[in-house]
């Protein structure tokens, strides 16, 4: 029997850097649609977004996923993901719903290949691994200013990209996407442990956004996206507006 998957997206209501971000418009319709979409669209994940925000819980019930109601306790500025994951996965334990798997995903990072979320099942399934994070390829070549300057590369062998070992290769968690056993969560309190398992994504789907300028690179990307690969959701009428 393959394992149940929770994939659950948390929206808070408050963002201080863009308000209400999670509703603003990106590409005609609201940001975390965009995420529920592709969760939805993926054989094998139940959806859920959990939220204290009202507007943002009828928006998540008219797209498709089911809502976690959180508590204004959970959705203050300094509160971390893995308590909201946490409370997600107790309130589906008390349902009899409790999941063995969660993915966690980020509504900020609404750039996935339409074969990303089940991809990633399928690696965590063969990997064998507690726990996975979604990285992406990064240049090798770093610097440190403090407290003194540093290479974090060999620039007196400076290696051509495309000569490149595997063990010289470095990527950046992306935020977009992580998949845990839920007893990781239980006994680590932490969205990573045990043995963990690095999954590559494609470099477009590293966007985060926090900022205006942000929206606007998604939004281009976006466009550019529904063009080249019809799976991806495409706008629809009926979103409401912020």
């Amino acid at each position: 029997m393959s394992p149940t998957t929770l994939a659950i997206i948390p929206a808070r209501g408050g963002s201080k850097g863009i308000p209400r971000k999670n509703l603003k418009d990106l590409a005609g319709k609201p940001l975390l649609a965009w995420t529920i979409e592709q969760a939805l669209a993926t054989p094998g994940l139940n959806v859920y977004v959990s939220t204290e925000d009202a507007e943002i819980a009828e928006v998540a019930r008219r797209v498709g996923a089911g809502v976690i109601d959180r508590p204004a306790v959970l959705a203050q500025d300094t509160t971390a993901t893995e308590p909201v994951v946490e409370h997600a996965i107790e309130i589906l334990t008390t349902r009899g719903q409790r999941p063995d798997q969660v993915m966690l995903l980020q509504a900020t990072s609404p750039l996935r290949l339409p074969d990303t979320m089940g991809r990633a099942l399928t690696q965590f399934a063969s990997s064998g691994a507690d726990s996975m994070v979604g990285v992406v390829p990064e240049p090798i070549f770093i610097w440190q200013k403090e407290p003194k300057v540093v290479a974090h590369y060999s620039y007196e062998n400076r290696p051509r990209r495309q000569d490149m070992t595997p063990d010289q290769l470095r990527y950046r968690e992306t935020g977009s996407l992580y998949l845990t056993k839920t007893e990781v969560y239980q006994n680590t309190h932490n969205r990573l442990g045990g043995r963990i398992e690095l999954f590559v994504m494609d470099p477009i789907e590293g966007i985060d956004i926090d900022s205006p300028h942000d929206f606007d690179v998604a939004a281009v990307e976006l466009q550019h996206f529904t063009r080249q690969t019809s799976p991806m959701p495409s706008p629809r009428e009926g979103y409401p507006r912020p």
